[in-house]
């Protein structure tokens, strides 16, 4: 399991569920060839973060699933430094805790008292989060057009990876006037969502590289996993 796993499943805990049915979402056969506008967005949208070399951000993260009584909304700081290395500090729950410093992942959870470790992918193609992590080729990776969106309002790109056996079925990317992701939402393969919303965005050109090293507490428990 990569960081994008523990998005969808660690960071949310939602469990796999029936839901849409896989076809949704890609292009019938025969169909109209993808927007120009909407590749041409999504070119934007991969010269503006190839241009980031770091941010701080509020960030919203709701789970949504057929399995949850209810969206489960948590709520924190994120801090990125490209390539590589994030590091979300959770306010709701307190405590929770997810690294990534280059090489590997380390979720925190300290309610079980347990850390959950593992690889760190940067393709950027076979996890959801990691297209912020490093420079990826959304034209070249991704088929593209535009997702659902509110009658008359932005729609967001819909990301649908080319790559085999990917952790999600698409992406929906929604971004500002200056073309940086604002909204990322995960689609799992059986439908259930993450949705992130970051806030407040400060670009940096470095941040204390402390903050991408993870110690885990003493007494805790450590679970090493396995890539899939």
């Amino acid at each position: 399991m990569t960081f994008g796993a523990f998005c969808l499943v660690v960071l949310s805990g939602a469990a796999p569920v029936r839901g849409e049915p896989a076809s949704a979402g890609r292009p019938a056969p025969g169909a109209s060839p993808v927007p120009a506008d909407a590749v041409s967005e999504a070119r934007d949208v991969e010269r503006a973060l190839d241009a980031v070399k770091g941010f701080v951000a509020s960030f919203t993260q709701t789970v949504d699933s057929p399995g949850l009584p209810r969206p489960q909304v948590e709520k924190g700081t994120v801090y990125l430094l490209r390539p590589g290395r994030m590091r979300w500090d959770y306010e709701v729950p307190r405590g929770k805790l997810a690294v990534a410093d280059g090489r590997k992942t380390y979720v925190y959870l300290p309610e079980e008292r347990q850390v959950l470790v593992a690889p760190l992918d940067l393709e950027g193609t076979r996890t959801g989060i990691s297209v912020l992590l490093g420079r990826v080729d959304l034209v070249g990776s991704f088929s593209i057009t535009w997702g659902p969106g509110p009658e008359g309002g932005p729609r967001p790109l819909m990301l649908t990876p080319r790559t085999a056996n990917p952790e999600y079925r698409h992406l929906l990317v929604s971004t500002g006037p200056d073309h940086l992701v604002r909204g990322l939402t995960v689609v799992d393969p059986l439908g259930s969502r993450v949705i992130y919303r970051f806030d407040h965005i400060r670009l940096v050109d470095s941040l204390d590289e402390d903050l991408f090293r993870f110690e885990a507490p003493e007494g805790v428990e450590t679970e090493e996993v396995a890539p899939p």
